[in-house]
C-alpha cells in the first residue's frame, strides 16, 4: 500500500467521510500536467472548485490551467492573474456581497493572494489514488468529522484554532492562505462550490498542508483513544415515555 492511500485509509477510520479527500498541487509550468497518471483535462472552460468535485465524487485526477479557468477571482488569489483596478476597488462585490464600494474594497484587500506568476495550473485528486506529491489535502465534512480533525490538531499544540472568512472564494481560504501561511484552515463552502461543484449544505471544508497531515492523524488516534470519535457515540438511556406508558398500560389491565 503506497503512502497516500495509507492515509486516505487513516482519515477515513477517523472520520467516515463520504467522498474521497482531495490531493491538490499548484504547478509553476502547465506542462507538468502532462507527466501525471490518469490526468483528465476539461474539455470546456470551468471553475476550479468543479475539478475538487470531480476529485472528491468520482475518485479522477483533474488539471485545470490558468487558461482553463472561468472564475476570475480564483485567477487573482492563486496568481493566475495580476490583481487590477477594478478588482482592487471593489466591483467583483459591491452589490453582490457590499452595500458600498469602500466596504467592498475593504473584502477584496482582505482576500489572500498568492503572488503573480508563481504559479500557473492546478492538479487535483482523490487521495488514495494520485502519483504525485500534494501541497494541501482538502476534506470536505460535516461539523463533526471537521472537529475532530480540529481537535487532532490541537492534541500536541493545545489552545484553539481560528478561521477566517468572507464566505466567498473557497480557492482563496482553503488554497491561497493555506499556502500562504502554511497552516491549518477551515472555510465554508462558496457559492460557486455549491453551485458548480455540488458542496451540500452541510459541508465545512479543512484544508491541511501535507506537512502536518501525520500530526492530525496522529492527535485524531490518541483524541479517539481518549472517547472522543466520529460517529459521535450516543448516549444509551432510559426512554422515560415507554416508562411512563408502561405504567398506564400495566394500570389499564388491573381495571
Amino acid at each position: 500500500m503506497g503512502r497516500y492511500e495509507k492515509l486516505d485509509n487513516q482519515l477515513n477510520k477517523y472520520l467516515r467521510l463520504a467522498t474521497f479527500p482531495v490531493a491538490v498541487k499548484l504547478l509553476e509550468d502547465p506542462k507538468e500536467l502532462d507527466n501525471i497518471k490518469f490526468l483528465k483535462k476539461p474539455e470546456v472552460k470551468i471553475v476550479i472548485c468543479q475539478i475538487f468535485s470531480f476529485a472528491r465524487y468520482y475518485g479522477w485526477t483533474m488539471g485545470c490551467s490558468k487558461e482553463d479557468n472561468l472564475c476570475p477571482l480564483a485567477n487573482i488569489s492563486l496568481g493566475f492573474e495580476e490583481s487590477h483596478k477594478l478588482f482592487e476597488e471593489g466591483a467583483f462585490f459591491v452589490g453582490r456581497y457590499n452595500e458600498t464600494k469602500e466596504a467592498a474594497k475593504k473584502t477584496t484587500e482582505a482576500i489572500p493572494k498568492i503572488p503573480f506568476g508563481k504559479y500557473e495550473a492546478i492538479l487535483s485528486g482523490a487521495l488514495h489514488r494520485i502519483d504525485f506529491e500534494p501541497d494541501l489535502i482538502l476534506i470536505w465534512g460535516n461539523s463533526a468529522q471537521i472537529m475532530r480533525i480540529i481537535q487532532g490538531y490541537l492534541w500536541k499544540k493545545g489552545g484553539r484554532i481560528s478561521m477566517s472568512t468572507f464566505c466567498d472564494g473557497v480557492c482563496a481560504d482553503t488554497i491561497a492562505n493555506a499556502l500562504l501561511t502554511n497552516d491549518l484552515q477551515i472555510a465554508f463552502p462558496c457559492l460557486g462550490d455549491r453551485r458548480y461543484g455540488n458542496a451540500t449544505d452541510n459541508d465545512l471544508i479543512a484544508s491541511i498542508p501535507i506537512g502536518m497531515i501525520d500530526e492530525i492523524i496522529k492527535g485524531m488516534e490518541e483524541t479517539h483513544k481518549g472517547g472522543t470519535r466520529y460517529p459521535i457515540p450516543y448516549q444509551i438511556s432510559t426512554p422515560e415515555f415507554f416508562v411512563k406508558l408502561k405504567k398506564q398500560l400495566d394500570k389499564a389491565k388491573k381495571n
